[in-house]
Parts: structure tokens; sequence; C-alpha cells
């Protein structure tokens, strides 16, 4: 859990402030990332453990949320996220079906450089490829909040987070197939959570902490 901040739950957080969108987006992330720690070489059966464990307790967590909908009479809602839960499901569903097919034709069709991306061990019919760009979807929070008010920054946390995006990015070239979209992503989560680290161990131990009025007052480049 130390290596994954971003997938505690909190078995007392309220239903009402659960994101049902940033829920979704874990529930992928973690299906497809168990299923890569399955079939990668070396098997990593940890690391798949951990991932089906996020995905139920994920799963939690959205029918907490739904139900707490239903209760405030809220079902219209309530109805279309889990038609669009539905519809993810079907569209993944067909995918997994349709990519083998489709993955022989392109290679069958000799494209050049389409086919051979599409025969790569670790390309896009692969889930070696979107088990870490489906990380992107939560690497990318980080740089897209790089003035986040450093009183609202956990050390605990981004510490964590560094010491993922180092520890995986160098993972990511061990295992087999080698896999350099994780390397990126990874590298990525440890430039940006080493920003935000930084960012507070200067304000609370050197310059002192800047609030969230003064963010705000900060001219930001364009």
């Amino acid at each position: 859990p130390l290596l994954y901040p971003h997938k505690q739950t909190t078995a007392v957080q309220g239903p009402d402030i659960i994101s049902l969108n940033m829920t979704g987006v874990l529930i992928v992330y973690s299906s497809l990332f168990a299923r890569w720690a399955y079939i990668v070489k070396p098997q990593n059966l940890l690391l798949a453990s951990c991932h089906v464990t996020n995905v139920a307790a994920q799963l939690n967590q959205m029918r907490r949320a739904l139900d707490y909908k239903t209760s405030q009479g809220q079902d219209e809602e309530v109805k279309d996220i889990t038609m669009k839960a539905a519809a993810t499901a079907a569209a993944g569903a067909g995918c997994v079906a349709l990519g083998p097919m489709i993955q022989s034709a392109m290679v069958g069709m000799n494209l050049g450089v389409l086919s051979s991306v599409a025969a790569a061990d670790a390309g896009p019919f692969t889930v070696h490829f979107w088990a870490p760009m489906s990380k992107w979807l939560i690497s990318g929070a980080s740089f897209m909040d790089l003035h986040r008010p450093t009183e609202k920054i956990s050390i605990a946390q981004y510490t964590a987070l560094t010491m993922t995006g180092l520890f995986f990015s160098r993972y990511a070239l061990l295992v087999q197939p080698i896999n350099y979209t994780l390397c990126s992503v990874n590298i990525a989560l440890f430039g940006s959570s080493a920003w935000h680290l930084g960012r507070k161990i200067n304000a609370d131990y050197i310059e002192g902490p800047t609030t969230e009025a003064e963010e705000e007052a900060t001219p930001k480049e364009e």
C-alpha cells in the first residue's frame, strides 16, 4: 500500500465525496495491471494480488456511492452511470474479442511500420501496452496540478509516489517483454512527484509554507 497511496481506500470515507470518475479509472487501471502482472515474465503474483484487492475495494466504493445517490433520490443519475459502465464493459469485451483478428489482419497486410507495431510483443494489441497507458490517467493528474498549495501536499504520499516512479521505471526494463511505455510513465511520475515533494520540503523546512491564496496570487508562466 505504501507504493500505491492513490489506491488506498478509507472505510469511513463519506460516500457523498467518492469520485465515481476516479473510481472507474482505478477499476480499469487495476484490472489491466492485475492481468499484466500475471502474464509478464517473471510473473509477479504479489503485484497482481495488490491490484485484484484494489479492484475489489474500488467496486465496493462504487457500490457505496451509488447506494448513497439512490437514497438521495438521484435515480436518473444512477441509471445513467450504470448505462455508461455497461457500455464501457461491453466496449472492453469487444476489444478483447476482436483484437486478435484485427491484429492478424494488420500483420498479414504487410503495412511496414504499422504491421511491425501491430506484431510487437508489447504493442497496442496487448495488455503490455494498455496497462501502462491507463497509468497515464493517474500520473497525468500531477502534471495538471504543478502549483498545488504546499499545505495540501503530503510528504508521506509524495515520497511514496516518487519512490514508486523510481522503482518501476527500472522494473519496466527488467521484465519480458521490456516495457518502454511503463518505463516512460513512471519516469514522468517520478519527476512530477519529486517536484511536489521538493516544494513541500522547501515550504515546511526552508522558506515556510505557501497558502492557497498565495499560490493563486503567484503569476504562472504562460
